[in-house]
């Protein structure tokens, strides 16, 4: 199967190119940001990539120079943050010829923390987060006041056996998906992490990350963590946010607003290729995570308002797994079981006391949906809920 275009070209071309503000694409590593880039290309002479040694050359000397002999259409930077001076040239470059010339700029690790310190690009640019595939997967995704089941693009037990990434989920084979995944995370951490920070011991950051699949659904102690991995606690929040700055991991933090003896501090994490997790209800809780992040980024990037996503627990251990909030309001509780169609009671106490919009139960039940009059509450098939979001 060949995908002619991705979720958020449109948004891209009719947003930020419009306004000639150059378009920021980060995601994580093989999602497809530079197909997507290519695909908004009217000339492949365009496309530039800082892994070229004569891109690399000219821009060092002189980033104005790229725009000699260019075609008609945007231009492409790829991986352009790896070059230590990247947002000075190309500030200088943007205020210079920003009015003409259309730019996309992409990169693996995320944008915002090389956008940090020296002189700002604010009013430039707008960021996009590009994802894996998702159960919709729409080429025009619906507006967030629009959410009802509609066809799936990508069956739910596909995602949950090859991943969203364009790769192993368009060859179609378990096998191949397996070390595809092996290999991308060797890559990662081999040269993605290099790039970032000097980590003395790579060997422990690795067995973190072999760990972490167990960690998934529960709030995460580091701890513990640090027990297991004999390491400082500093050093392991420090590859934290470095594996979340990689989008190897995210983390959700809990909502406390409202709500007594709430947890507060305590994150859980979820990875954004779910074929490194075995436990069967702890891929498909990941699979819903990866799609309300998906749908709560795509919202917020396309000033549709700002979406965050948290869970709720309290010190009682009386938890929903996801939260969303909009505009700083609760909007929607998400609870997901494997097989019970029976209302979770921590779901029905928190509905009623945050009254979202909307709260689901989503289950592994095919074409199963059904919503209880008495708390508003709709327990659906996990596919056809996810097939309401981006």
């Amino acid at each position: 199967m060949r995908i002619k275009q991705r979720y958020l070209e449109n948004q891209v071309e009719q947003d930020a190119l419009a306004a000639k503000k150059m378009a920021f694409i980060s995601g994580p590593r093989q999602v497809g940001k530079t197909t997507l880039a290519k695909n908004l290309l009217k000339v492949e002479a365009n496309y530039f990539n800082w892994d070229m040694t004569t891109f690399r050359r000219k821009w060092a000397k002189d980033p104005t120079a790229i725009v000699h002999n260019l075609g008609p259409g945007p231009v492409v930077l790829d991986e352009l943050h790896k070059y230590r001076f990247w947002k000075r040239s190309l500030k200088g470059l943007y205020d210079q010829f920003g009015n003409h010339l259309p730019l996309i700029v992409t990169g693996s690790a995320r944008l915002d923390l090389f956008r940090k310190g020296g002189d700002s690009l604010l009013g430039r640019y707008l960021p996009y987060r590009l994802h894996p595939f998702s159960v919709a997967e729409a080429k025009d995704p619906k507006h967030p006041d629009e959410l009802e089941p509609t066809k799936s693009r990508f069956p739910l037990k596909d995602l949950l056996r090859f991943s969203g990434f364009p790769e192993p989920l368009l060859t179609g084979d378990q096998g191949k998906a397996r070390r595809w995944s092996r290999l991308r995370m060797e890559r990662i951490l081999m040269e993605d992490v290099r790039d970032l920070r000097a980590v003395a011991n790579l060997s422990q950051l690795q067995l973190m990350v072999d760990l972490l699949p167990t960690k998934i659904g529960a709030p995460l102690s580091l701890n513990s963590l640090r027990e297991d991995l004999e390491v400082a606690y500093g050093t392991v929040r420090s590859w934290i946010q470095l594996l979340n700055s990689l989008y190897i991991i995210f983390s959700i933090q809990p909502y406390a607003k409202n709500i007594k003896r709430s947890l507060k501090a305590e994150k859980k994490i979820y990875l954004f290729d779910p074929l490194m997790i075995e436990q069967e209800g702890a891929a498909l809780e990941n699979t819903i995570a990866l799609h309300l992040l998906k749908a709560c980024h795509y919202w917020t990037d396309t000033a549709q308002g700002h979406f965050e996503l948290f869970y709720v627990r309290t010190k009682e251990k009386e938890e929903v797994d996801f939260c969303i909030c909009r505009d700083k309001k609760v909007w929607m509780l998400v609870e997901c079981k494997s097989s019970d169609i029976h209302i979770n009671p921590h779901l029905i106490k928190f509905t009623r006391l945050l009254k979202p919009r909307f709260a689901f139960q989503a289950v592994r039940k095919k074409g199963f949906d059904r919503q209880n009059l008495a708390t508003g509450i709709r327990i659906i098939d996990a596919e056809r809920f996810l097939s309401m979001l981006v």
